[in-house]
């Protein structure tokens, strides 16, 4: 699920659900330390909120300490923002596919979207297939929503296995010794009324929130998530090479 969308069925104030998401972003990296923030009228636009709205989540931001402000040039994040924890687990790649081969997806959207990367994850490709699933695991539970997106030329080799399984597991069958790299972030966030409901979770559980970039020898970016995972399903890997 895309951060810039605000859940519709969150009972907290919107100002409140406008600093989370933007606490997130800062957490993850997305919006980096000493980085201007965009104008308020920019963040009102993106939200579909009013201007006011804006200036609440930016005055609690700023009372966490997470952003400042500076007279005639903007407001700014600061410098060295609290970080949120790693997982607890790790698990290697390519050895994490393997763990995922009895898992299943539910698709509740598809377009060709592109991905939001960042540079440091990768070169993108010509175009994408991307999917919001639903995952479950192998008892059929629900342990994850996730938004990710297939380099389309790997896509079209398999569609229907990459609508129905795991999309990593796709990938490694099809084409193991040329995807070399996956590279990760992870924070924590709290679950929307519409992701705990997927999850079987309540509003305001926490979830943990995963970003992956797998890359090819070439540092494309053949496929790329956004997922939020129960805190008790949580068993990941960080970036580590195929020898």
């Amino acid at each position: 699920m895309s951060s810039a969308h605000l859940a519709p069925h969150n009972t907290s104030p919107l100002y409140r659900r406008i600093a989370g998401v933007l606490r997130v972003e800062m957490a993850a990296g997305e919006l980096q330390a000493g980085s201007q923030l965009p104008t308020i009228a920019a963040l009102a636009q993106r939200f579909q909120v009013a201007p006011v709205t804006v200036r609440e989540a930016l005055r609690l931001l700023t009372e966490e300490g997470l952003i400042r402000a500076r007279r005639g040039s903007g407001t700014f994040v600061a410098e060295a923002p609290p970080r949120l924890a790693p997982p607890v687990t790790e698990v290697g790649w390519p050895q994490l596919s393997d763990k995922l081969r009895e898992h299943r997806g539910l698709i509740l959207e598809a377009d060709d979207a592109p991905p939001p990367l960042l540079p440091h994850e990768g070169i993108a490709a010509p175009a994408y297939r991307r999917m919001r699933r639903v995952h479950l695991d192998e008892r059929s539970e629900p342990f994850r929503v996730v938004e990710l997106f297939v380099a389309r030329h790997y896509y079209e080799q398999s569609p229907s296995r990459f609508d129905q399984e795991m999309a990593l597991v796709v990938l490694e069958d099809l084409d193991a010794s040329n995807l070399v790299e996956m590279r990760q972030s992870f924070t924590l966030t709290l679950a929307d009324a519409e992701t705990a409901a997927h999850l079987g979770l309540h509003e305001g559980d926490t979830l943990g929130r995963l970003r992956r970039a797998l890359v090819d020898r070439q540092g494309m970016v053949a496929y790329f998530s956004v997922a939020l995972i129960r805190s008790d399903r949580i068993a990941l890997s960080w970036s580590i090479s195929r020898p």
